[in-house]
């Protein structure tokens, strides 16, 4: 009796264990993806880890265009910097957004496992 009650609790500790680990990691790295713009007008295409956007503020170019500056960390600790319209800030902020959302409501909805002794 004591060897089942044992193993039965083990399994429900390893359930909600892994149940943890899943809505921490779920659902794994989100990435953005943007068109970049430069000074010149020369266009590209980014893709980056949403988690690692810290920041998107104004940017002037030297010939008095306006832009916005997209500013990431890595996990070194060097960062880059992206720089798009702000045309384009609107629809990455949007993204950004959806992803928040997204993620708040998978929080909310998600059932707790309840352990007792």
């Amino acid at each position: 009796m004591k060897i089942s009650l044992v193993l039965t609790a083990a399994m429900l500790l390893g359930l909600a264990c892994a149940q943890q680990s899943l809505a921490r990691d779920y659902p794994g790295i989100l990435k953005v993806t943007f068109q970049t713009r430069d000074c010149s007008g020369a266009t590209g295409l980014a893709s980056v880890n949403v988690d690692r956007i810290t920041r998107i503020q104004p940017y002037n170019c030297p010939d008095g265009q306006q832009l916005k500056q997209v500013l990431t960390r890595s996990e070194g600790g060097v960062g880059e910097a992206f720089l798009i319209t702000a045309d384009e800030g609107v629809k990455l902020q949007a993204q950004i957004q959806h992803i928040m959302d997204a993620r708040r409501k998978a929080l909310e909805q998600q059932k707790p496992v309840i352990i007792q002794h």
